[in-house]
């Protein structure tokens, strides 16, 4: 007994659907391991407002959940644009880290201070400088060369953490 051939060709295009969902799973859809820093009170409050108002895109790149799942990260892509709500001060701002560098890369993009590191796999890591809650964003090193997304997250990042006056960082 043969098919009908229209239910034929809606099963085969079931199938390639399935496929092409199962495949898309596989290409970095799925979740994105982020270690999530602990924060309490206003700083964890502040997190959780970032979190809230991160934008869905960054630079054509889709957010994507995060493991554990947390309102402290965030991440975009793949490979993955993350970020971290709720770090400390960055190592090369740190006059106790081995990594501290006096004449540290600070610059100022939409009103937020950064600074920029690059990191040991070649990519690029860009933390705030006077917010309470410090904000870490890291790009992988396909991404190296491209224009920074800071800019586009500044404002997110002043709506939930307005600029702290007294913080000893200075932005050029």
């Amino acid at each position: 007994m043969t098919q009908n051939p229209p239910i034929r060709r809606a099963l085969l295009s079931a199938t390639a659907l399935l496929a092409a969902l199962a495949l898309a799973g596989c290409s970095g859809g799925g979740s994105v391991r982020v270690a999530a820093p602990v924060t309490t009170g206003s700083t964890a409050e502040q997190c959780a407002a970032l979190k809230a108002a991160l934008p869905a895109t960054l630079q054509g790149r889709k957010l994507r959940d995060t493991t554990p799942e947390s309102a402290n990260t965030a991440a975009w892509g793949n490979p993955a644009i993350t970020l971290r709500c709720g770090v400390g001060t960055a190592a090369v701002l740190d006059p106790h880290s081995p990594a501290y560098d006096l004449n540290a890369d600070i610059e100022e993009s939409g009103g937020v201070c950064w600074v920029s590191e690059q990191t040991a796999g070649g990519g690029f890591r860009f933390t705030t400088v006077r917010q309470q809650a410090t904000v870490e964003l890291t790009l992988p090193a396909a991404y190296a060369g491209g224009q920074s997304p800071v800019g586009l997250l500044a404002g997110a990042v002043l709506k939930a953490d307005p600029v702290v006056r007294d913080r000893p960082f200075a932005c050029v």
